[in-house]
C-alpha cells in the first residue's frame, strides 16, 4: 500500500478529522460532497458552494485550504510560483465552441471570416479565451493576432499580460454583449450564455449554424471535452499534510461515480423531456466516462492547454503535467 493510502487511513481513524475550509460550485457532480452523502477520510469538511464565476476573478487559494479555480489562472500562478498546488480533478468541462457569437444579420459564418474583424470578451485571460484562440489557431487556421481584440476589462488580473503583437482594445466598464448590439464588435466570445440569447430576445446568434455538431466533430478528432477548472490547495498545507491530497482526490472522485450513476440508472432523473436522447447521444460521442478525473485520463487534454497557455503568454515556458501536480498525485 502506498505511503499515502496508510497516511489516510491513519487519519481516518484518528479521533479528531483534519479540519478543511472548501469551496467549490454547486455542480451535480460535486453536490454529494457539499451535501454530506461523500465524505474525505480522516477530513472535517466545511464545504461551501459559490458561484461558478467567482473561481475564474479571485485568488482562491489564499481565502480557502481548498478551493475550485479557473484553470489558466492556476496554470499562470503556478508558473509565477505562487503558493498553490492542484489535484488532478476537474470539476467543470466546457463545449467552448457554443459560446461564440456574432449579429443574427451578420455575414460572418466561420472563423476564418473572423480575420480582419474585432471581437469582444470580458476579459481577454479567461479560460474559455485560452481555449478559444488556441482552437481557432491550431483548428481553422485564425492566429490572435490576425483580429482585434476588445476586452471589457483594463486590469487582467492573475499577474497576466496581453502578449505583445496583439491588438488589443479596452473597453473598460462595458459589457461585450452590448457591445455587439451597438456593433462596436463583429463577434464575443464568452463565459457564460448570455441571458437575452437564453430568453431569446437577442440580436444574437452563434457564430456556427451547428455548433453542437461543430463541437462533436472535434471532440471525436482531440478526444475530450476541454477542461476549464480544476481544485487547488494550499501549496504548504499539501507538503505538511501529503494525505489530505489522496484523501480529498478519492472523495471528489467517489462524487463524481455518484452523480454519473444517477444519471445511468434512469434518464428520468433529469428534468428534460429528451434527456434520454441526450444522455445516447452524448455517451456516442463524448463515450462513457468524458468526466473522469486523474492524470491518465486527461493527459492529451492537459498537454493541449499547457501548449495553448504557452503560446498565448499565460506561462513563460510550456510547464509539464508533473508540474502540476503533487508526485503522489501523477499516478491517478
Amino acid at each position: 500500500m502506498p505511503r499515502s493510502d496508510n497516511q489516510v487511513l491513519e487519519r481516518a481513524a484518528a479521533k479528531t478529522p483534519y479540519p478543511i475550509h472548501m469551496a467549490v460550485a454547486d455542480y451535480d457532480r460535486t453536490r454529494p460532497l457539499l451535501d454530506g452523502r461523500i465524505k474525505a477520510a480522516g477530513v472535517n469538511l466545511n464545504a461551501e458552494a459559490r458561484y461558478v464565476g467567482d473561481f475564474c476573478v479571485e485568488p482562491v487559494y489564499e481565502q480557502y485550504d481548498v478551493a475550485e479555480m479557473s484553470f489558466s489562472w492556476y496554470v499562470t500562478a503556478r508558473s509565477q510560483g505562487e503558493p498553490v498546488v492542484a489535484l488532478p480533478i476537474f470539476p467543470l468541462r466546457m463545449p467552448v465552441l457554443a459560446y461564440v457569437f456574432v449579429a443574427k444579420d451578420s455575414s460572418i459564418s466561420s472563423v476564418a471570416e473572423l480575420a480582419g474583424k474585432r471581437i469582444g470578451v470580458p476579459s481577454y485571460r479567461l479560460t474559455v479565451n485560452l481555449w478559444l484562440r488556441g482552437i481557432f489557431h491550431e483548428h481553422y487556421r485564425l492566429a490572435p493576432s490576425d483580429v482585434t481584440w476588445v476586452t471589457c476589462q483594463k486590469n487582467e488580473g492573475a499577474g497576466y499580460e496581453v502578449p505583445s503583437g496583439i491588438k488589443l482594445e479596452v473597453a473598460d466598464g462595458a459589457n461585450a454583449e452590448k457591445l455587439l448590439d451597438q456593433g462596436k464588435v463583429d463577434a464575443i466570445l464568452v463565459p457564460r450564455l448570455p441571458q437575452s440569447f437564453i430568453e431569446r430576445t437577442s440580436n444574437m446568434r452563434r457564430l456556427f449554424g451547428d455548433a453542437q455538431g461543430e463541437m462533436h466533430a472535434y471532440a471525436r478528432r482531440v478526444g475530450f471535452i476541454p477542461i476549464t477548472h480544476t481544485i487547488v490547495m494550499k501549496q504548504s498545507l499539501s507538503e505538511q499534510q501529503p494525505w489530505l491530497c489522496e484523501s480529498l482526490a478519492q472523495a471528489f472522485m467517489d462524487s463524481q461515480r455518484v452523480c454519473d450513476a444517477t444519471y445511468q440508472s434512469d434518464p428520468k432523473f433529469v428534468s428534460m423531456g429528451d434527456a434520454i436522447f441526450h444522455q445516447e447521444q452524448n455517451r456516442a460521442v463524448y463515450g462513457a466516462n468524458s468526466w473522469a478525473h486523474g492524470v491518465s485520463a486527461n493527459r492529451p487534454c492537459i498537454e493541449t492547454f499547457l501548449r495553448y497557455a504557452h503560446e498565448q503568454g499565460y506561462t513563460r515556458r510550456k510547464l509539464t503535467i508533473e508540474e502540476l501536480f503533487p508526485k503522489d498525485m501523477l499516478g491517478i
